[in-house]
This record gives structure tokens, C-alpha cells and sequence, in this order.
């Protein structure tokens, strides 16, 4: 699971220590932090649960250890308490799964229920579903403006093989879950507008990723 938000950050300030010092992390845990660089252009640390990125225009907050609301907290506190004069633009909650089926053919099975190939003519005959020769290599789908929100704001979902778990039996499956919210307000006003719907969101989002996620692993277990 991860938050990113977009706008305009310092990164050399987002440190363990600044974290531990606005009681955003506990002493311990920021001092025991993995830091890959903290830099006037970018921070790069882990700590405990948490894994930071921050650029001047993008913070990312993610984590891979449940429960998850508290990644909602965290980033929530961060524009709502310490930094809620930086201008925001956006955040994105992305939930990314790679899950392995049954076998090659199982994966094809969601490939061609979600991009058949016979409207492909006579060219699919050459598409030799068998794991090695083709098929589906990604899928993007968009809602635009969901449940009405600001120009801008859309749902993205991504499914293509997995480039992290059963590559060499062709068994692993990724599945992407982009929520994307856009501001209706901007300056000092925006960071206070979006992490009111970021935290009014998060579970919904949550949730609605999840379902997503769990319907593309069923179409493994269709029948042929």
C-alpha cells in the first residue's frame, strides 16, 4: 500500500529525526531507520513499518505490513499538523499485488477474458497461447471522475505479468490499483482540503482496490 501526494516539499527536512521529533514516528524506530539519502533534492528512508521517498514535487509513503490505516494517519498528520502550508496538488492511493496461479495457462485464462484475441482477425492464430509465444502483455483501465470528483480525479487499474514472482513458470500475476483525487481548492487551503478526503476516502478506496483485486485473481479459476 502506498499514499502519494503531489506538490511542492522540501525533502531534506522529511528526516527520521524530524519525524521522531513531531511524534510522528517513535524515537526508537527513527533512530534505528535504514536511511538511503537525505538531500536537499531527495529522501529515501525506512523505518520499521514505513518506507519514505520524497522529491521536491512527489512524497511517498508506503508500507507492505497491515494494518494500513495507520499509513492514512501518518501522511494525514504530516499535511494536517506540521506541513499544512505546503501547496498540494494530488494523492494517489495505490495498492500493487503479484500473486502467483495455478499455472501458465491459468494466467493466459485472465489475459484472454480480459483481452480476447479473436477480435484480432486472422493474426491470432499466430498468438500460440501457451505461456512462451504471446498474449496479453498489459491492460490499462480508467474511470473517469468517479463518484464525481474534480477534474482530474480517476480510478487506474493495471494487469500484466509479474516481473517480481513466477517469471521463469509464467504463473505470476500483477494487478495495480491507482486512486487518483485532485484538489478543488489551491494555496494554503489545498493541503487541509485533501487529507479531509484522504482520510474520509482511504477505507473506501481500500476496499474498492481490494474487490478489484480479488475479481482478477477468480478469472484464473474460470473453466476453459
Amino acid at each position: 500500500m502506498q499514499i502519494v501526494v503531489l506538490g511542492k516539499f522540501n525533502p531534506a527536512i522529511c528526516s527520521p529525526a524530524w519525524f521522531a521529533h513531531n511524534g510522528l514516528l517513535r524515537e526508537s524506530v527513527a533512530t534505528n531507520a535504514q536511511v538511503q539519502v537525505v538531500h536537499p533534492q531527495v529522501t529515501d528512508f525506512t523505518a520499521d513499518w514505513l518506507h519514505l521517498q520524497v522529491t521536491d514535487d512527489r512524497f511517498a509513503a508506503g508500507t507492505q505490513q497491515a494494518p494500513y490505516g495507520r499509513l492514512r494517519d501518518l501522511v494525514v498528520r504530516v499535511f494536517s499538523e506540521c506541513l499544512h502550508h505546503t501547496p498540494l496538488k494530488a494523492f494517489g492511493i495505490n495498492r500493487n499485488v503479484h500473486f502467483l496461479v495455478r499455472d501458465a495457462a491459468a494466467r493466459d485464462m485472465i489475459g484472454t477474458t480480459l483481452a480476447p484475441v479473436e477480435p484480432w482477425g486472422p493474426w491470432r492464430e499466430e498468438l500460440d497461447l501457451d505461456g512462451q509465444f504471446g498474449g496479453m502483455t498489459a491492460v490499462r483501465m480508467a474511470q473517469l471522475r468517479p463518484d464525481g470528483r474534480h477534474r482530474g480525479g480517476q480510478i487506474n487499474v493495471t494487469v500484466e505479468p509479474s516481473a517480481q514472482v513466477g517469471r521463469e513458470g509464467g504463473t505470476g500475476v500483477y494487478v495495480g490499483v491507482n486512486d487518483h483525487f485532485v484538489t478543488d481548492q489551491e494555496g494554503a487551503d489545498s493541503a487541509a482540503r485533501l487529507m479531509e478526503i484522504l482520510a474520509d476516502e482511504f477505507m473506501r478506496s481500500q476496499e474498492r482496490s481490494d474487490g478489484i483485486i480479488d475479481h482478477i485473481m477468480s478469472l484464473s479459476q474460470k473453466e476453459g
